[in-house]
């Protein structure tokens, strides 16, 4: 197993050193990440690909996309990955982000709404006027209020309860709620361990998908320093994507988690990167426009406003990207 971690880690640190004769206007990045890890924070990478320009790095960690936001609201990290909704509402708060890179998952299979085992639910209109768990202003809203729609309910009639994703499947569990919209790796125990039944996944949910999001002044100020960052987190992923098995057992040396889930979570976060178009903006701003006219946002909001100029934009980008 040494022998074979050892072989892992030189085909990952074997890619090609980027960026390194660029020059750094800051000597630390801090890095958001959220509770599925990250190769790249487990095994250095960044670390390694930056101390040539004298920058170090700094990762913090957060249950979920909204405080990652808000951290970067405050000053408190430069950059971080989150689902289409924190920043919609992180811009309506006046924050001064900027989309950097967009990434789709997958099919759908990591975000679910899910019930009891036992609960009499069965179909998406048995949720009316049922309280369901979910982290407000992140991706699990936005999939909730496109499922209702679906079913034709409106937001209005269930009853959200806003809790953490590790308070949520305790709720559920006490059956303190009667629903529970999840992701993995949280969605993926909770259904293994047979604690609940999926009743809807997201797989026939469109949306905009992941994105890369930085402050404004760090990005203006860096766009060298985050092309290398880019670049990395696009070549890992697609790494990734080709050697599950291998980046499970990775991820698993780091994590509880046995490499059997870690392969079965990599298999449902299939990774697809998009540079920031006018598709992707256009499809964001969908989001941002439903959200007012629900009612959830408080003010009307133009996602064009948090993005940076075509140049900057073509220093930063990965290359293959371009």
């Amino acid at each position: 197993m040494l022998l074979q971690r050892r072989q892992l880690l030189t085909a990952l640190f074997s890619l090609p050193l980027l960026g390194t004769t660029a020059y750094a206007k800051t000597t630390e990045v801090r890095i958001g990440f959220q509770t599925a890890g990250d190769i790249l924070k487990d095994q250095g990478i960044l670390e390694k690909r930056l101390a040539p320009l004298g920058v170090s790095v700094k990762w913090f960690q957060f249950s979920s996309g909204p405080p990652l936001v808000e951290a970067l609201n405050a000053g408190a990290i430069d950059l971080g990955p989150v689902g289409e909704s924190p920043p919609i509402f992180a811009q309506a708060a006046g924050g001064n982000l900027v989309y950097l890179l967009n990434a789709q998952l997958g099919n759908g299979e990591y975000l679910a709404i899910v019930v009891p085992k036992d609960s009499p639910i069965r179909t998406i209109s048995d949720l009316k006027g049922k309280k369901i768990a979910l982290v407000q202003a992140s991706a699990g809203q936005y999939f909730l209020v496109k499922l209702l729609e679906k079913a034709g309910l409106k937001y209005k009639d269930v009853r959200p309860v806003n809790l953490p994703l590790s308070d949520a499947r305790s709720a559920l569990l006490r059956k303190d709620v009667d629903a529970w919209v999840a992701w993995d790796p949280y969605l993926l125990m909770a259904a293994q361990a047979g604690e609940a039944r999926v009743l809807h996944n997201a797989h026939d949910i469109p949306t905009p998908g992941v994105f890369y999001l930085a402050t404004r002044n760090f990005a203006t100020a860096n766009p060298e320093i985050l092309k290398i960052i880019l670049t990395e987190i696009k070549q890992v992923a697609d790494w990734t994507n080709t050697h599950t098995k291998e980046a499970a057992q990775l991820y698993a040396t780091q994590s509880k988690l046995s490499v059997d889930l870690q392969e079965a979570l990599l298999k449902r976060r299939h990774f697809s990167f998009r540079k920031i178009d006018s598709q992707v903006l256009t499809n964001q701003q969908q989001v941002a426009d439903l959200y007012y006219k629900l009612g959830l946002l408080p003010k009307q909001i133009n996602v064009r406003e948090a993005t940076l100029t075509r140049d900057l934009y073509a220093k930063l980008l990965p290359p293959s990207l371009k």
